[in-house]
């Protein structure tokens, strides 16, 4: 079943277009990773799919239905967006935090629900012992999934993540996305490091000069042709050495080497 459709969507700013064209759809349960250089549109499209920004050309439909012609209010019951420029007050704690993805269900439900689905979300995102800390006094990759239980607590169809392991060691990078996979929900995500990308989506979109090179699975997207044309980096599959899985690896040429 088809949850998200941009038809033919573009985006125009001082006469500079940033999104050229651009058709895709996102299905139940689908993980679309959006990826591309630098200035390639991938925010932009981003923004764009949640409704955050009304496309020059085009449409976006939610469920079959114009996202320009549903509510703020509804779509907030539909979607859950987590942005890079994201910054809660320091000084709320970790649970009032979390509450204000209830703000959509307002009315909704008996406040114990509430909590109790709060509480649910802070417990699946490894934060629960954590909820009377503020939010100031937690770390990088604790606030990064402090913003994920926000979005969980707000129990949307889909959810959109803007480069969300952005400052974000290695690990946490992968064990954050590794997190969103668990949730069984919708996700669009703009990802910048590429050696993410297969583990954790189900499709993906290639931007690059404001348009969509590719859209497939990661084996038919993650190409060594395409990401050679996009990114001008090599990529190897490789066997994992003691695991019964596939690595695959992004290497920079070194084009300043000479045979010895």
């Amino acid at each position: 079943m088809t949850l998200l459709e941009a038809r033919d969507v573009s985006a125009v700013a001082n006469g500079r277009r940033l999104v050229d064209g651009v058709s895709l759809s996102v299905a139940a349960g689908d993980r679309l990773a959006i990826i591309g250089p630098n200035g390639a549109g991938k925010t932009t499209l981003l923004r764009m799919l949640c409704g955050a920004l009304p496309p020059s050309a085009g449409e976006v439909r939610l469920s079959g239905r114009r996202l320009d012609r549903i509510t703020s209010a509804e779509r907030a019951l539909n979607m859950a967006v987590v942005g890079q420029a994201d910054q809660p007050d320091p000084r709320l704690a970790l649970i009032d935090y979390v509450e204000l993805g209830r703000v959509p269900h307002a009315g909704m439900r008996r406040m114990r629900e509430d909590r109790d689905i709060v509480l649910e979300a802070l417990r699946r995102t490894g934060l629960l012992p954590l909820l009377g800390r503020s939010i100031g006094s937690l770390s990088g990759g604790e606030r990064q999934r402090a913003q994920l239980a926000r979005a969980i607590a707000q129990e949307p169809k889909i959810l959109f993540l803007d480069e969300p392991t952005n400052h974000l060691d290695p690990r946490a990078r992968g064990e954050l996305l590794e997190l969103v996979a668990g949730f069984g929900t919708s996700v669009v995500a703009v990802l910048h490091d590429l050696a993410l990308v297969a583990p954790f989506a189900t499709r993906v979109a290639v931007m690059n000069n404001a348009r969509l090179h590719a859209l497939a699975t990661p084996r038919d997207a993650l190409t060594q042709q395409l990401i050679q044309e996009v990114f001008g980096i090599d990529v190897f599959r490789l066997r994992h050495p003691t695991e019964d899985r596939e690595l695959t690896v992004f290497d920079v040429p070194n084009r300043a080497a000479s045979p010895s």
